[in-house]
C-alpha cells in the first residue's frame, strides 16, 4: 500500500495532480496522513476534521468514510480531498471548508464574512422557548433558570403557539448572521412572524438561503439595518412578543487572542467595544419601547458579563428581574428579562 507523506506535499494545487488510476492512496492513509498534518497545525480535532473533510470530497456521510478504510480514493477525489485539507490547515474554519455547520439539527448554509453558529447559542433557541410557554400557559411561573430542556417539550409548541391574546405572536431577532436562530425559532414556533435584522448584506443573503433551504421563508423576513432601525414601520410600538439577540460581546482588546479560526470570522460580529457591552446597551436602551408588557427580551452573553447585564437591566427600571440560563458547560449564556406591566 503506497502512503503519501502529505506534509511535503504542502501547496500543491489540486489541478497540478496527474495521477494515474489506481496510484491515489486508500481512505485510511488519507486520515492517517491528514491527521498528522492538522495535528501539526495545532488543530486539537484533528482526526475528525480528516474524517470530515474526507467525507465532504467523497460525497459520503462520515459513517462511511470510516466503515470503508481500504477504497482508493480517485485521482479527482484526492484532489478534492488535498485542498481541503490545505484550508483547514491554515486553520480555516471547518464549518467554511465545508460551506455548512449543523444548528438545533438544521444543516445551514455557511461562508466566510458570516458567523459560524456555535453550539452554546442552541441556548437562546432553548431560553426563548421557555419563556414562551410561560407566555402561552399564562401560569406566571418562573421558567427554571437553566438551559438544555428535553426537545420533545418543546415540539409541543407547534400544536399550540398563539400568543397569550390567542394572536399571532412577532418575535424580532437582532443580529441574526447566518439566520440560524431565527430558522430554529419559525420550526418550533410555526404561526410566529418573526423579523430579523443585520447589518451585513452578506449575511442576510445567506440566512435568506438557509429560510429557503428549511422552508420558512414565508415566516421570516431579513431585514438589513443597525438594530431596531431595520424595522421601522414592520414593528409599532408595544407590539412585539419576543425580542432575541446574540449581539457581538467580545471586548475589543482580545478579539486579536482568539483562536486562529476565530479570525477568518467578522469582527463586527464578534467586536463588542471596549467592554464587550456596547451592543448590548444600545439593545437595553431600544427594545422597551417596542415589547408588549409581559414580553421579553433574551441576550446571549459572554460567560462573565451577566453581572453587567443584569445591572443594566436594573438601571432602565422597565424589565423585571433578568433570569439566568446556563449552557451545557454550566456558564451563564443567556440572559431573559420580562418587561414590566407599566
Amino acid at each position: 500500500m503506497m502512503r503519501l507523506r502529505l506534509p511535503e506535499m504542502r501547496g500543491l494545487r489540486p489541478a497540478a495532480l496527474a495521477l494515474p488510476s489506481g496510484c491515489c492512496p486508500d481512505v485510511e492513509a488519507c486520515l492517517a496522513s491528514g491527521t498528522l498534518l492538522l495535528e501539526a497545525a495545532g488543530i486539537e480535532t484533528a482526526r475528525l476534521d480528516a474524517e470530515c473533510l474526507a467525507a465532504h470530497a467523497l460525497g459520503w456521510p462520515r459513517w462511511q468514510v470510516i466503515l470503508t478504510p481500504r477504497r482508493r480514493l480517485t485521482p479527482e477525489e484526492f484532489g478534492r480531498y488535498l485542498g481541503l485539507l490545505g484550508r483547514r490547515e491554515r486553520r480555516e474554519p471547518l464549518a467554511y471548508v465545508l460551506g455548512m455547520r449543523e444548528f438545533w439539527s438544521l444543516n445551514l448554509a455557511v461562508s466566510p464574512g458570516v458567523l459560524v453558529p456555535r453550539p452554546e447559542t442552541e441556548t437562546l433557541v432553548e431560553a426563548t422557548l421557555a419563556v414562551w410557554r410561560e407566555m402561552t400557559a399564562g401560569a406566571g411561573h418562573e421558567p427554571r433558570a437553566t438551559s438544555h430542556e428535553p426537545r420533545a417539550a418543546s415540539r409541543e409548541l407547534r400544536a399550540e403557539s398563539r400568543g397569550p391574546r390567542g394572536e399571532r405572536p412577532t418575535i424580532v431577532e437582532l443580529c441574526t448572521g447566518s439566520g440560524a436562530v431565527a430558522i430554529a425559532l419559525a420550526t418550533e414556533i410555526p404561526t410566529a412572524r418573526i423579523l430579523a435584522t443585520d447589518v451585513s448584506w452578506r449575511a442576510l443573503r445567506v440566512a435568506r438561503a438557509n429560510a429557503l433551504a428549511h422552508a420558512v421563508a414565508g415566516r421570516v423576513a431579513f431585514l438589513r439595518g443597525n438594530l431596531w432601525q431595520a424595522v421601522n414601520g414592520q414593528a409599532p410600538a408595544g407590539s412585539v412578543d419576543l425580542v432575541v439577540a446574540n449581539p457581538p460581546y467580545v471586548p475589543t482588546r482580545d478579539v486579536a487572542r482568539l483562536m486562529p479560526e476565530i479570525q477568518w470570522e467578522p469582527r463586527l460580529a464578534l467586536d463588542g467595544g471596549a467592554d464587550g457591552l456596547r451592543v448590548q446597551r444600545d439593545i437595553i436602551a431600544t427594545s422597551p419601547e417596542r415589547i408588549r408588557p409581559g414580553g421579553f427580551l433574551l441576550l446571549e452573553i459572554g460567560a462573565d458579563q451577566a453581572e453587567a447585564i443584569l445591572a443594566l437591566l436594573g438601571k432602565m427600571g422597565r424589565f423585571e428581574t433578568g433570569r439566568i440560563f446556563r449552557d451545557l458547560a454550566g456558564r451563564p449564556r443567556v440572559i431573559a428579562a420580562r418587561r414590566r406591566d407599566g
